[in-house]
């Protein structure tokens, strides 16, 4: 009896994992233990900033892994490599911004004011207002005002941080050209976001600042002895979080770039839960 084509097609499928789904078990007991062991903190956010910044089994479970040698350790990098590689080729996209590890490194800018700087003749107000979540600005205000009188000369506000909005601003572009370069340059310094990089371009080895993960160069923090691999562990956190987010609003388009990602994600995921068994 012959078999066709159609029906060879279809076993294949059937034989394909999904690690959609293997990834969504393996955050159910993860979800329980950042529940468990910061159950005093109100939101998952804050659960999973607490994870990056302090001492904990799966911080330190990711710190050692990066740290070792063994076969264990190299398998733990090369998974990460994998899914570095898998979400540079296939975009995922969450609320606010694309979910790779090239912004993975994200904090909030702790400078929010300006207090009257003064810079030759002038005195410039800048202060921004965040909201709940990272990203979010709820007003930002630029004030300027002539140093010898305190006359206010530009004022401005928006309740978003948005420079390309503040240069079409009509008053704005009546001002001189230096008022208008000064103002730019204070308005950047209270981006809401800095982001850092995880790759790591000036390498040494005395002491080593490098993880090498298959093609990749991590950093690696060698001042920060209770756990050099904080950048590591600070951006995967963060997308192993985005990762989970997109998937559960249902954001995700469940295509075959996606379970690629969420592959990788899922072995990442898997080995850090051997972590805190």
């Amino acid at each position: 009896m012959s078999v066709s084509q159609e029906n060879i097609n279809l076993w294949i499928q059937q034989s394909d994992i999904d690690y959609i789904s293997h990834f969504i078990k393996a955050w159910i007991p993860f979800n329980a233990w950042y529940n468990s062991n910061f159950s005093s903190l109100n939101s998952d956010r804050e659960k999973i900033s607490a994870i990056k910044s302090q001492p904990n089994s799966v911080r330190n479970g990711i710190n050692s892994l990066m740290e070792s040698d063994s076969q264990e350790g190299q398998e733990f990098r090369s998974y990460l490599s994998a899914l570095y590689f898998q979400l540079q080729q296939n975009q995922i996209d969450g609320r606010d911004r694309r979910i790779w590890f090239e912004n993975a490194l994200r904090e909030k800018n702790p400078v929010n004011l300006i207090e009257n700087r003064e810079i030759g003749h002038n005195k410039y107000y800048l202060k921004r207002t965040d909201g709940t979540y990272l990203c979010e600005v709820t007003e930002m205000k630029v004030i300027l005002k002539r140093r010898n009188d305190n006359q206010t000369i530009f004022h401005y506000t928006h309740t978003e941080y948005d420079l390309q909005h503040l240069q079409s601003y009509t008053d704005f572009q009546s001002l001189s050209n230096t008022r208008k370069e000064q103002i730019r340059l204070l308005f950047q310094e209270l981006e809401p976001i800095k982001i850092d990089t995880l790759l790591e371009n000036n390498r040494s080895e005395s002491p080593i600042n490098y993880y090498q993960c298959d093609s990749y160069t991590l950093r690696r923090d060698a001042a920060n002895t209770s756990c050099y691999a904080i950048y590591v562990v600070k951006a995967l956190i963060e997308i192993l979080y985005q990762l989970r987010n997109v998937l559960f609003h249902g954001e995700l388009v469940p295509n075959n770039g996606a379970q690629k990602v969420y592959k990788e994600a899922y072995f990442v995921l898997k080995m850090i839960l051997e972590k805190i068994r």
